[in-house]
């Protein structure tokens, strides 16, 4: 029966291909190629960093595996913790639960198919990040294919695994709290304990590990490069593995690699067998609706008044945001993330104003990557969320161009002031000068409200009514051309504003008539071009795409 279902969603994946028309064809090829740019770019910044390591007398090649025993950690909790989530809504709120409980299949065999369907989509995009850092690590040992099969070898078993812990913990923590409410309480702690956790990395203040004098003898430096990463976990397995398959040591490899699969298998061979004595507990649970003690009144809407006929759905959107505990927990780690970039900011090394000023300037990218981030989470996925009641919407006196000025609306006003906090924080931190804190404040603002305009655009252009997690339309190719489109403009941003700055660092540095106005005109008629063509193509797009809509 297994074989059916996968045969189903094989079947489900060939119509939804077939049913592309030739322009939805062209577009995904076209995006598919942009995609492979993106992992070229990767690829290209991870062996630059490798080739740098390779190149550190003495100790190059330990820093060199060191570094790759901490990004397998990191995927392993990285992929924990995103089974943890994707596995609350597969295995109990999956739209299509009810029909195949309802079908004659046994609870295994749909145990099977939803567990194996959260650890996908809990690790692929993971997985697809690993393989550029993997092909770069063969560039900078100088190694041949086989090192690329040794590493495609122990990534499947190293991935199950580390999607079946945070599966398993899940079917625990259902099966003895069996309400719905768990799923809130799970939303909470798990983002509490990544904001603590990440804070405590950057606490810990990790880059000192690439100076040994920060250490008290070079001799303690070599044992930490030369100790196991987390011995007793699969992700020093793999990386063990690893570099025994670069040292031609392949019965090493081999070793490691029975490990991985033979605990992997015997892992999710107890998960399966836990799931038979609680999945269906927790399933029946988790249908079980919250009671609400308290009457909601139906005041005058506050957006009524200042927003008109769109005053409504920004209400209804309020109401809800503040409804699902997801977008509380979510906020937690926003504020962890704002306090951990501030802080990285008042640690960075710089001794001169003009180095912090220069920083001030760039933080545009950096926090603009974060923005877009943001945007991807909430602004991309706020068509899609509407769901099967789009059609509520269509019906509604209202036109699409006004609802995509809602969802914007929405999102602009937490999207600003996150900038605004990154950007004035960051100056003060710095202390940049007038010039240069004004240029990047304006310029970190317009970022945010162009990012989100092009999350609004996007989302409609690649709406997905039709998805049981906002994880796929995260993760989706939409999603994808969301993030790429937002680096992009950003790039281009510091790219045209950086004329103005070179201009006003020569002035700093005592260059006589150091601004050409001409060029400086020309830069700010670039940049309201750049921003004008970001907001109104994608929005245009998307436009007309959901008016054609039909679900």
């Amino acid at each position: 029966m297994l074989a059916l279902l996968a045969e189903r969603r094989a079947r489900c994946a060939r119509n939804a291909l077939a049913a592309l028309t030739p322009y939805e064809r062209g577009r995904n090829f076209a995006f598919s190629l942009a995609g492979v740019a993106l992992l070229y770019g990767l690829y290209a910044g991870f062996r630059r960093v490798l080739l740098y390591l390779v190149g550190v007398e003495l100790i190059g090649r330990l820093l060199l595996w060191k570094l790759t025993a901490m990004m397998f950690l990191m995927t392993l909790s990285m992929v924990m913790v995103s089974s943890l989530l994707t596995s609350l809504t597969t295995l109990f709120y999956s739209y299509d639960l009810k029909f195949l409980m309802n079908a004659p299949l046994s609870l295994r065999t749909i145990f099977l198919d939803k567990s194996l369907e959260s650890a996908f989509f809990a690790s692929w995009m993971i997985a697809l990040v690993l393989a550029p850092y993997a092909l770069a690590l063969s560039r900078a040992l100088s190694l041949g294919p086989s090192f690329l099969w040794a590493f495609a070898a122990l990534l499947p078993p190293f991935l199950l695994l580390a999607a079946s812990f945070g599966i398993a913990f899940t079917l625990i923590l259902l099966y003895l709290f069996p309400s719905s409410r768990t799923r809130d309480v799970v939303w909470v702690l798990s983002s509490l304990s990544l904001t603590i956790a990440y804070g405590l990395v950057r606490f810990a203040q990790p880059e000192r590990l690439i100076r040994p004098d920060a250490l008290k003898v070079v001799a303690e430096y070599l044992n930490f490069l030369q100790a196991p990463t987390a011995p007793y976990l699969p992700s020093w397995w793999a990386a063990r593995g690893l570099q025994a398959a670069a040292d031609g040591r392949w019965g090493a490899w081999g070793a490691d690699l029975a490990r991985l699969w033979g605990a992997a298998v015997l892992v999710y061979a107890g998960l399966v067998w836990l799931a038979g004595r609680t999945y269906f507990i927790g399933y029946s649970g988790a249908q079980e609706g919250g009671l609400r003690r308290r009457l909601h009144s139906f005041s005058p809407l506050f957006e009524r008044r200042f927003f008109g006929r769109i005053g409504p759905l920004l209400w209804k959107d309020r109401v809800t945001f503040f409804r699902d505990v997801k977008h509380w927990s979510q906020m937690l780690l926003i504020v962890g993330l704002v306090f951990v970039y501030l802080f990285s900011i008042r640690r960075l090394p710089l001794d001169s104003a003009d180095l912090r000023s220069l920083v001030s300037f760039l933080n545009v990218g950096t926090a603009g990557f974060v923005i877009a981030a943001l945007g991807l989470r909430f602004t991309f996925p706020s068509i899609s969320l509407e769901g099967r009641s789009w059609w509520v919407l269509k019906a509604a006196p209202l036109t699409t161009a006004q609802i995509m000025r809602e969802k914007f609306l929405f999102s602009a006003g937490p999207m600003l002031l996150v900038a605004f906090v990154l950007g004035s924080a960051t100056n003060l931190i710095l202390d940049a000068d007038r010039f240069t804190a004004t240029l990047s404040l304006g310029a970190l603002l317009a970022v945010a409200a162009v990012v989100c305009a092009m999350g609004v655009g996007l989302g409609a252009l690649f709406p997905r009514f039709h998805v049981e997690n906002i994880h796929q339309v995260e993760s989706s190719l939409g999603g994808f051309v969301y993030m790429a489109a937002c680096l992009f403009y950003i790039g281009a941003t510091i790219a045209v504003l950086a004329w103005p700055m070179q201009m006003h660092f020569q002035e700093r540095f005592g260059k006589t008539a150091a601004w050409d106005w001409r060029v400086a005109a020309a830069s700010g008629v670039m940049w309201l071009a750049l921003n004008a063509a970001a907001v109104v193509v994608p929005w245009t797009l998307g436009l007309r795409a959901l008016e054609n809509h039909e679900l």
